[in-house]
């Protein structure tokens, strides 16, 4: 439910609706202040009156929300989110972030050349995985997690580049923070599973959402809505959330086999439209082979991405993980070529409103 205050309504006026609904349903609200005030009520809406809240003075209008993804609709939130990772890279809004680096961690040597090669492209933020959630158990996954945190920490040193990293088990997301990941990643095969969403809306650090491999965008945005929302799973409770999810889109399994994903190029302008969180995209993983990912990076940002995922290796021919998709030199082109598409295009409404941003800190 949203309610809309009138122009030049009073702060006390404010204050009184919100305690309104808090002390009659024991819901808590969210309040947004633009041009005028507009109240978020979070939970179980159904259950407030609405004709009671309409009748206390300063309300314009209440409507109710039919999204199942509130947090992120941006019915809810109209104004585009800027979320700054690691305190200075802002993701969303008017920016082109670029995320970049190994599929996974395999050995220090790899990881810092292919760290410094990232650097050196351009990439904003970087790839540091120390686990992989592969389909055959007898792909590569990986190092042990606790070799795999130094090396993403040395990644880091090295680099003065953010980092990202992949959760793949709940267990080890203390770990995680303690090495000091920037971002965290969850991967398109943990994209619904709620209870690792759930623990992810108690901490304070980004969330990267990819796109489930048979998901549609209500269940993705919904699934963002798990991290925002902080409601525990039997509704009794509900906390701030986290507020800092970054979308990730890469495609779903289909009948062609030709590519690895099939990616909807109209999902990114469909998305922004409907959500007001930070839009990236994963040509890599899209498409399954770099001969395809300079292309399909264009095609992503000319659709309206705030930014680009993709895979970047020192040596792509040694690779124990994906090789066949990762980009190596060509990789600072695609950067450039991607900014400079970004840059003519940026005068191009996106038909989602206001484009001021809000910094999720």
């Amino acid at each position: 439910m949203i309610i809309h205050m009138a122009e030049g309504a009073t702060i006390d006026q404010v204050e009184r609706v919100i305690n309104r609904i808090s002390q009659d349903y024991g819901l808590r609200c969210e309040t947004i202040v633009s041009s005028t005030t507009v109240i978020g009520v979070k939970g179980v809406a159904s259950i407030v009156d609405e004709g009671r809240i309409t009748e206390l003075p300063g309300v314009d209008r209440v409507i109710r929300i039919t999204e199942k993804y509130k947090d992120a609709a941006r019915s809810f939130h109209n104004e585009d989110t800027i979320i700054h990772v690691g305190g200075r890279v802002p993701v969303g809004g008017g920016n082109l972030t670029f995320f970049g680096g190994p599929c996974a961690i395999e050995n220090e040597q790899q990881a810092i050349d292919s760290a410094r090669l990232a650097k050196a492209a351009g990439v904003d933020i970087l790839r540091a995985f120390p686990d992989k959630s592969r389909t055959s158990p007898y792909d590569y996954r990986g190092l042990d997690l606790t070799r795999g945190l130094e090396i993403a920490t040395a990644m880091k040193a090295d680099t003065g580049l953010p980092i990202v990293g992949e959760l793949i088990d709940l267990r080890h997301l203390d770990a995680f923070l303690d090495a000091g990941m920037d971002v965290i990643q969850i991967g398109a095969r943990s994209a619904q599973y709620s209870p690792l969403l759930e623990e992810l809306s108690k901490i304070d650090r980004p969330v990267v959402l990819k796109h489930g491999f048979g998901n549609d965008m209500n269940e993705w945005l919904a699934a963002a809505a798990y991290v925002m929302s902080g409601i525990d799973r039997e509704r009794r409770t509900v906390s701030e959330g986290n507020k800092n999810v970054i979308l990730c889109y890469r495609g779903i399994k289909s009948f062609e086999s030709e590519t690895r994903f099939s990616a909807d190029i109209s999902m990114i302008p469909l998305v922004r439209s409907k959500s007001h969180l930070p839009l990236i995209a994963d040509p890599s993983h899209s498409s399954g082979d770099k001969k395809l990912v300079e292309r399909v990076t264009y095609g992503f940002v000319a659709a309206g991405a705030h930014g680009i995922e993709f895979d970047i290796h020192s040596n792509p021919a040694e690779a124990l993980c994906d090789g066949k998709q990762a980009v190596t030199h060509e990789a600072e082109r695609i950067i450039r070529s991607a900014r400079q598409i970004h840059a003519m295009l940026s005068g191009i409404g996106m038909e989602t409103g206001s484009s001021v941003a809000v910094a999720a800190k």
